[in-house]
């Protein structure tokens, strides 16, 4: 019997082994870095929206002090009613500065409507008094006793509110919202 010698065997198993464990290795690091980029974009749309139920928040919460004030002889939040150009800056429109925290607004704390974790600080809200005016009712229904005296108009007092839902400097690195309305008292 004749034995046959074995054949030299030249390694392109192992290489081609290698070359397969390599893009298996790459597909697995790039699957990784993809998970943690679309983590990272969810966790930001859902800080967005937290901020944005904690800033809707804090302006119905604005909205009731406003109603709760008496009409005409007690303004909330800071006067801005004078007209001539020495208002403070306070009584510019959001935001004035470079931070959220140097626009001079007067915060006040809103109840923080998230818990735990989630919570990235007390909603905050300010509110700035533009004055009374005389202001048309827009029923069409001419002078009515129910809406003030004379040709359908009625004093009103305006004021501007504007609600953040995140405290910048409690949490610098969370998303903020902010929101502004104009609030309109018969």
């Amino acid at each position: 019997m004749k034995r046959s010698l074995p054949v030299r065997q030249r390694g392109a198993a192992l290489f081609f082994v290698l070359v397969l464990l390599l893009l298996v290795s790459i597909m697995a690091a790039l699957s990784l870095r993809t998970g943690l980029f679309e983590e990272r974009m969810v966790s930001g749309l859902r800080d967005r929206a937290v901020s944005l139920q904690n800033a809707e928040s804090a302006l119905r919460e604005a909205e009731r002090a406003i109603e709760r004030a008496s009409f005409g002889t007690q303004a909330i939040g800071v006067d801005c009613s004078a007209i001539d150009t020495t208002l403070p800056p306070a009584c510019t429109a959001y935001p004035q500065g470079p931070a959220a925290e140097d626009s001079g607004l007067p915060w006040v704390a809103s109840e923080d409507i998230q818990t735990g974790a989630s919570s990235a600080g007390a909603p905050e809200y300010a509110v700035q008094y533009m004055g009374r005016r005389e202001s048309d009712v827009v029923l069409g229904l001419g002078d009515e006793a129910n809406y003030g005296v004379g040709n359908g108009r009625v004093e009103a007092e305006y004021y501007r509110v504007v609600a953040r839902g995140t405290d910048p400097v409690a949490a610098p690195d969370r998303a903020a919202v902010v929101l502004q309305t104009t609030v309109v008292r018969e």
